[in-house]
């Protein structure tokens, strides 16, 4: 999937933030927070009015096992299983 520029847009990169914490179960201090963030930081990213540099973007990548493609330019493709179901569950994203 090539990311559109709505895709790559800082509110595209927020809803995704937003979607996939809702997924995995968690408030944002407590999703922040495990990943070593800090909490309003996170919340400045979920809002699009920021977006995580490089570094931040790669502790979420490790701490809950989702892709840099997935939050920068919204590309599903090496998801978890798991995560892709509930992401579609909450109409956050569509079959493809």
């Amino acid at each position: 999937m090539q990311g559109t520029h709505e895709d790559r847009s800082l509110a595209a990169i927020g809803r995704r933030l937003l979607a996939t914490r809702t997924a995995i179960g968690l408030n944002q201090r407590q999703f922040a927070q495990r990943a070593k963030i800090a909490p309003n930081t996170y919340n400045q990213w979920e809002r699009g009015s920021s977006r995580p540099r490089l570094d931040e973007a790669i502790r979420l990548v490790d701490e809950y096992d989702i892709t840099l493609d997935w939050i920068y330019l919204g590309d599903q493709r090496r998801l978890a299983y798991e995560l892709i179901d509930a992401l579609r569950q909450s109409g956050s994203i569509r079959r493809p």
